[in-house]
């Protein structure tokens, strides 16, 4: 599976061009819910996070969910919740764990943990493209 990285309206501090980044289309499935969202392939993260607001769109009982402590850059110790759910990325499904948490911003974060260990990914700056396969 091939992507487009995803320019952003923010000027590069290194050129007079807009920032690039690799931003991929995911939809996330719970118990028949399904919402569709966009995430950043960020190779630094630990693991998968999504805003808590999905959660509650995809109707995932915090009560019976696993907490977690974390921390992100420049916003301290972060609390979320660990769920189960399923995953498609172009047409490629998986299952694996994922945290909700209150994180800031409009998109996901495809982490080490519930992106990485599924798919093997290679990047191209150059290109503004990258490369997503699944793990067999």
């Amino acid at each position: 599976m091939k992507f487009k990285y995803r320019k952003i309206n923010l000027t590069s501090p290194f050129s007079r061009k807009f920032i690039s980044r690799p931003i991929i289309p995911v939809s996330i499935k719970y118990k028949g819910r399904s919402v569709y969202y966009e995430a950043l392939i960020d190779s630094g993260a630990d693991f998968t996070i999504l805003p808590l607001g999905l959660a509650e769109i995809l109707n995932i009982e915090y009560s019976k969910s696993k907490e977690i402590l974390f921390t992100g850059v420049d916003e301290g110790i972060l609390k979320g919740i660990i769920s189960n759910v399923n995953i498609e990325i172009a047409g490629s499904k998986y299952e694996t764990s994922i945290v909700f948490a209150q994180i800031s911003g409009t998109i996901g974060i495809l982490g080490q943990i519930g992106f990485f260990d599924k798919f093997v990914v290679k990047f191209d700056l150059q290109k503004e493209d990258l490369e997503i396969k699944p793990r067999s």
